[in-house]
């Protein structure tokens, strides 16, 4: 490549950095201020999707129901663990909203992701579609420099075959 053809690169790479600073922004950059709300939702989601919260949880409710079934009338909440039951309803009645808004929060961000990747997208093919042009166009110069070269070269040995012909 020679030097006017990497300085007009580097130009049109310049060009386009500035143009689309947006599109070269990290995604997380992007992402507007979460709520405490939205804050909250993650970390119940993030601490109810993990192991330790369900063998804890697991534990809790053999611990609970051993203890019931085998202190008999004296536990403190007996068969049918109407209590335990409360509870577990209580969990799933504010677990699952929150799964819900840090799963919608988190469609959106995928979302606003997505449509910079595609605008990255659109951006690359229309960078590599000028390349292209700009490759088709060097190519075409340098076969119009060739052919006015092996013209000038043939119109040389034409002059030069000239004069041996009008010896012979």
């Amino acid at each position: 490549m020679d030097i006017e053809s990497r300085r007009q690169l580097n130009a049109l790479r310049r060009q386009s950095k500035k143009e689309h600073e947006e599109l070269l922004a990290d995604p997380a950059d992007c992402e507007p201020e979460t709520t405490f709300g939205q804050k909250m939702a993650d970390v119940i989601t993030g601490g109810i999707a993990t192991w330790t919260f369900i063998l804890a949880q697991t534990a809790i409710i053999i611990v609970w129901t051993a203890y019931n079934l085998l202190s008999r009338k004296s536990g403190f909440d007996p068969y049918p663990f109407v209590l335990l039951n409360l509870f577990l309803s209580f969990q799933a009645a504010y677990t699952a909203p929150a799964i819900m808004m840090s799963q919608k929060r988190q469609n959106i961000n995928d979302s606003r992701r997505a449509e910079m990747e595609s605008n990255v997208n659109v951006k690359t093919d229309l960078e590599l579609y000028a390349l292209n042009e700009k490759i088709d166009a060097m190519k075409d110069k340098d076969l119009a420099e060739l052919k006015n070269t092996v013209n000038e070269l043939l119109e040389e040995l034409r002059k030069m075959q000239r004069p041996k012909s009008s010896s012979a």
